[in-house]
């Protein structure tokens, strides 16, 4: 069974596909929390905060990485 917050990350990611998109940025979906595709995603996510300048999408996009925060949590327990 899919944590909330993997679910959560994979809906965030289809949601804001367009800002991700916009950004230069294509994150799959995670379904194998590993260590190294949770950073692999975490360093995708800085990327594209870096090349979007509306506050309003880097909020989404720190969404994204507090999801990815919350997993690793999870995965470390």
């Amino acid at each position: 069974m899919q944590s909330d917050a993997i679910k959560n990350f994979n809906d965030g990611i289809a949601c804001y596909e367009n800002i991700l998109h916009s950004a230069g940025i294509h994150i799959n979906p995670l379904n194998n929390p590993t260590t190294n595709e949770i950073e692999k995603r975490m360093d995708q996510i800085e990327q594209a905060k870096k090349n979007v300048h509306h506050p309003e999408r880097v909020q989404k996009l720190n969404r994204l990485r507090n999801y990815l925060l919350e997993i690793n949590y999870e995965a470390q327990k």
